[in-house]
């Protein structure tokens, strides 16, 4: 059995405790894990109680290290579990940790999906075929990204295709509509719109033509 003597707070980080056994620095632990175990000066432990303490610990650095990640932007249930995977933890204490944030709604890949599509159309217009390179990347699960383009009105993506069309050739000439189409064609798949909108973006921008014309 090994008895607390003493319990010291940190001075750079006073949410950590320094715990000493039988007179000696042994190690340290949040806060969050000293309440828990109720652990106080004279409470002994064997050594089941230790590992068991240990291991708290070891998902509360865990936790804590993976709330500073999330708390910068929004992230993915993946790029979290990579993240504390590279960050040295163990992959079941991972693992718990991100089943926890799931859990408590701090990671949520489909409300991710749908923020991610609507926050690029309206910010940096590109279609759907690059958005879903974009959020494959960050490993959501096909069936969210999916179901976040359901949710994206058809014509939404067309306004997009259309302005992006237009910022990028708005002073450029171009002598006949096929040189048109095959400029701006290529250029609108290369932003990963789909082929039926291209289609339409560039029958609009032949009627616009028109209209200067006359």
């Amino acid at each position: 059995m090994a008895v607390i003597t003493r319990l010291e707070r940190q001075k750079k980080n006073r949410h950590r405790i320094n715990v000493y056994l039988n007179g000696e620095y042994a190690f340290a632990i949040h806060e969050d894990v000293l309440i828990k175990y109720r652990l106080n000066k004279g409470c002994e432990l064997d050594e089941a109680e230790m590992r068991d303490v240990l291991e708290a610990e070891e998902k509360n650095r865990a936790e804590q290290y993976g709330l500073r990640y999330i708390s910068h932007r929004p992230r993915t249930t993946e790029e979290v579990r990579q993240h504390l995977l590279a960050g040295g933890f163990p992959r079941e204490v991972v693992e718990e940790v991100v089943q926890g944030f799931i859990q408590m709604k701090y990671l949520d890949d489909a409300r991710y999906a749908q923020q991610w599509v609507e926050e690029r159309m309206r910010l940096k217009p590109r279609g759907r075929h690059l958005l879903r390179q974009e959020l494959q990347r960050r490993g959501v699960d096909a069936r969210l990204i999916e179901e976040a383009f359901h949710n994206m009105e058809q014509d939404v993506e067309e306004s997009a295709c259309l302005e992006v069309a237009r910022k990028k050739y708005a002073r450029q000439h171009f002598a006949s509509y096929t040189e048109m189409r095959n400029k701006i064609g290529p250029f609108l798949q290369r932003k990963g719109f789909p082929l039926d909108i291209i289609a339409k973006t560039l029958e609009k921008l032949k009627n616009e033509r028109l209209e200067r014309e006359r």
